[in-house]
């Protein structure tokens, strides 16, 4: 074993970040299969008309949220890349305990949703990143500029701002997604999620950060995109922005059922929500000042309580 792999093995360091996320995204889903095998186990009990189906649909989005911005940091990719350059010998050497790592992943890549697969649903859904349009559907335009009309309101009404404004913002984020899901999206999140977690255990592998020449899982994915000449990515801020985002969303699939009949104060100044919020608002401007320009923006949606932000806005 080189030096060089001895000082990665001693120091294995732990994509804490990411794995909290993707984590957390694995509590969303856990909660709606309980939800949806609860609801099997009822059978043909006739339940109020409710959001509820909504709600367990936007917890599972939420998890996808996630994804798509991972798949944007590149990490699914990477891992296939890898196997392949090993699969072909185009990369060579020890890779010790990650042999059968590599093995499961390469065994299992007809079986999984393919990239084109992959993009095609974050189209869908988020309108970004953008992949091979759906046949059943076009990429959600609109996505992105509801969700930061929905942060703005969040934090404005955190600061004494409009109630109403943060309840029709997270009104229009539900309607948005709910209409832009179809009914594969909880099957679909699972096989991602697991994808992911086999991606992260393969390329934090010390073996195989030790054959790149990589400290951190995130170096690995570095060194992968640069063997392939592509354009270094904002893997952080990705991650964070991915993060805030799905929080986001989670709160709003907790307030979903009730958002149209419920008193009182939809967003409290102590809510964790407003950190997410401020957090996904702040990472999407470093993403927007990164690429030199702000992606094209619909019409700002009309909401009572104030004017709507737009990615113009960002951009001042």
């Amino acid at each position: 074993m080189t030096s060089l792999a001895l000082a990665l093995e001693a120091r294995p360091p732990l994509p804490h970040g990411l794995i909290r996320a993707v984590d957390d995204a694995e509590r969303l889903l856990l909660a709606v299969h309980a939800h949806a095998t609860m609801l099997a186990e009822l059978g043909d009990i006739e339940l109020p008309p409710a959001a509820r189906a909504d709600a367990m649909q936007v917890r599972a989005i939420a998890s996808l949220y996630l994804a798509s911005t991972l798949e944007m940091a590149g990490l699914i990719q990477a891992a296939d890349d890898f196997t392949r350059l090993m699969r072909t010998g185009a990369l060579d050497g020890d890779i010790g305990d990650a042999a059968p790592a590599i093995e499961r992943f390469w065994q299992g890549r007809n079986q999984r949703p393919s990239e084109a697969e992959r993009l095609s649903l974050f189209g869908r859904l988020f309108g970004a990143p953008t992949g091979p349009e759906d046949a059943s559907a076009r990429a959600n335009g609109d996505f992105e500029e509801l969700l930061l009309n929905l942060c703005d309101a969040i934090m404005k009404a955190a600061d004494g701002g409009s109630q109403g404004r943060a309840r029709q913002a997270a009104i229009q984020v539900a309607e948005n997604v709910s209409g832009a899901a179809s009914g594969m999206v909880l099957m679909l999140a699972r096989q991602i999620l697991d994808t992911l977690s086999q991606a992260i255990a393969l390329l934090n592998n010390a073996q195989v950060r030790a054959l790149l020449h990589a400290r951190t899982l995130w170096d690995a994915v570095g060194a992968i995109d640069r063997k392939f000449r592509r354009t270094p990515r904002p893997t952080l801020t990705l991650l964070r922005r991915g993060r805030a985002g799905m929080a986001v969303l989670a709160w709003l699939a907790e307030h979903v059922d009730t958002i149209e009949t419920a008193g009182g104060n939809l967003v409290q100044a102590s809510d964790p929500v407003v950190d997410s919020a401020v957090d996904w608002v702040d990472e999407t401007l470093s993403i927007v000042r990164g690429q030199g320009s702000a992606p094209p923006a619909p019409n700002p949606p009309s909401a009572p309580g104030g004017a709507s932000t737009s990615w113009r806005d960002l951009g001042s």
